[in-house]
């Protein structure tokens, strides 16, 4: 766990596995959402195969970063690039990122795709509209929880819910905000199909945060894209089935872009490299 300073702002950030120094390992990106922090991954590196090494970061404006929320995501794309030169990161790495997060993912890889080895995005979109409602209660510190609630599965128990939850009230925006990082005005709809790596999409077929429906589109834009949807399974996957999600990445990693189903998972399999 540590601090460093990038372009202005007090970063945190964490590399719980070391840099790692075995080829066969991977070094891991994650990339949290809206009102997340690097916390929102716990439960997922409880699993995780030691064949990867996560690099965990908040963004600015959320969790224990300083700041407040960039302007557009672009901002964050040039932040996180700066953070990998300051860490003097150069090997090609993947990049892991749930709902704006994967957001953020897309971007990244888009305007550096050499730094990219594959893509994960987790219950997102090639474009993601918040409800004003969120970005009112960042304005004012103030959060209607219980309201969040519906986006979790039935199943999950209180205390796993309250560690997403909880971290919606560290978020921070400046005065005035009435666009969360500009995601209004950011669309790759367009864009997305321009992306060559391997990218594993998953998505919860109960998730009321992002349809399901918009993460089978954004598979069916990249040439060489693998779907899973996972049953029972709300918007935040990695902390409602963390050790189902672990096991597919741990196959991912071991079978390439050709998964192999397992855990009652739906597979639809666009492009095998």
């Amino acid at each position: 766990m540590a601090y460093i300073l990038i372009d202005g702002v007090n970063i945190y950030y964490d590399i719980p596995r070391g840099r790692g120094n075995d080829k066969e390992q991977v070094l891991t990106l994650l990339i949290h959402g809206a009102g997340g922090s690097s916390r929102h991954w716990e439960p997922l590196l409880a699993h995780l195969s030691q064949q990867f090494c996560p690099l965990l970061i908040d963004l600015p404006g959320h969790g224990l970063s300083g700041g407040t929320v960039p302007t557009s995501v672009g901002q964050v794309v040039t932040l996180l690039e700066h953070f990998l030169q300051q860490l003097e990161v150069k090997q090609p790495l993947w990049c892991i990122g749930h709902s704006m997060g994967g957001l953020i993912a897309q971007c990244f890889a888009l305007r550096f795709p050499l730094r990219v080895e594959r893509l994960v995005l987790i219950a997102t979109a090639a474009r993601i509209r918040l409800h004003q409602d969120f970005v009112q209660s960042t304005l004012i510190g103030h959060w209607d929880l219980e309201a969040f609630r519906p986006s979790f599965d039935a199943d999950v128990p209180m205390q796993i819910q309250n560690l997403v939850l909880y971290e919606y009230l560290k978020t921070r925006v400046d005065d005035g905000c009435t666009d969360f990082m500009g995601l209004s005005t950011t669309d790759l709809r367009q864009e997305v199909s321009a992306l060559t790596m391997p990218v594993l999409i998953i998505v919860g077929d109960d998730d009321v945060i992002i349809s399901p429906r918009h993460s089978r589109a954004l598979s069916q834009a990249l040439a060489h894209a693998t779907l899973l949807v996972i049953p029972n399974a709300g918007h935040y996957i990695h902390v409602e089935q963390p050790q189902r999600l672990a096991h597919e990445l741990d196959q991912y990693r071991n079978a390439g872009s050709q998964i192999q189903a397992g855990y009652g998972s739906h597979y639809l399999i666009r492009d095998a490299i």
